[in-house]
C-alpha cells in the first residue's frame, strides 16, 4: 500500500502497467500535499530495494510491473524538490 505516494487526479482503470510517476510529479505540483523533508528521496528509495511487483495506490490505479524503478524515480523527483527548497531557503539566509 502506498498511501499519498504517487497521488493522481482525475479518473482511470483500476489497474495500470503505464506510467504513475508522470502523473504523481503533476499532482505534487498542483497540489504541493508532501511535507518535504531532506530524507524524503533516501526513504522512498530503499523502498525500492524491496522490488515489488504492484503497487497498491491509494489515490490512482494500481500498477503493475516494475515498481522499484517507479519508487526510484519519484524518490529522484523529491530529490529535486528538497533540494530546490533548500537552495532557496539559502539564498534567503544570504539576503
Amino acid at each position: 500500500m502506498c498511501g499519498d505516494l504517487f497521488t493522481q487526479l482525475g479518473n482511470d482503470r483500476a489497474l495500470t502497467d503505464g506510467d504513475v510517476v508522470g502523473p504523481a510529479i503533476v499532482a505534487e505540483d498542483i497540489l504541493k500535499y508532501s511535507c518535504l523533508s531532506l530524507g524524503m528521496g533516501a526513504t522512498i528509495r530503499s523502498l525500492s530495494k524491496l522490488a515489488p511487483h504492484t503497487l497498491a495506490l491509494m489515490h490512482g490505479p494500481s500498477f503493475m510491473g516494475d515498481g522499484a524503478a517507479a519508487l526510484r524515480a519519484l524518490a529522484d523527483d523529491y530529490d529535486r524538490r528538497v533540494s530546490g527548497q533548500v537552495f532557496v531557503a539559502s539564498q534567503s539566509a544570504v539576503a
